[in-house]
């Protein structure tokens, strides 16, 4: 199977998350700081699990040019819009990389968000 056939972004669109990618891991960054120098307690800290799976979403969409929330729904992001993924096989294709994108996601948040815990 071609590697890109499970791609459901347009290049304008992998550009876009790559760059919010780096602006929410700063905001996740910044937050975590103020959090350690205000000695705010675990349950607080656990919020930024949040920033984090936003960060890395963005990082593995451009990276995978995959967006998983919309291959689970079955669509891709051209520069024409969104639109249905009619072919069975790159649907399959789109949805197996999706679930790994946002599962690779939310490890990387949590494995973050735990490093700002335990640290605690």
């Amino acid at each position: 199977m071609r590697n890109d056939l499970a791609e459901n972004l347009a290049d304008e669109n992998v550009e876009r998350r790559l760059r919010a990618g780096i602006v929410t891991l700063f905001v996740a960054l910044v937050l975590a700081v103020f959090f350690e120098q205000t000695g705010a307690s675990s349950l607080a800290r656990l919020s930024l699990f949040f920033p984090f799976f936003f960060s890395a979403n963005s990082f593995f969409q451009g990276l995978y040019k995959t967006c998983g929330f919309a291959a689970l729904s079955g669509c891709r992001q051209s520069e024409h819009g969104t639109e249905r993924i009619a072919d069975p096989v790159e649907l399959r294709a789109v949805r197996e990389r999706g679930r790994k994108q946002i599962a690779l996601s939310a490890v990387a948040a949590l494995t973050l968000t735990l490093t700002f815990v335990v640290t605690a």
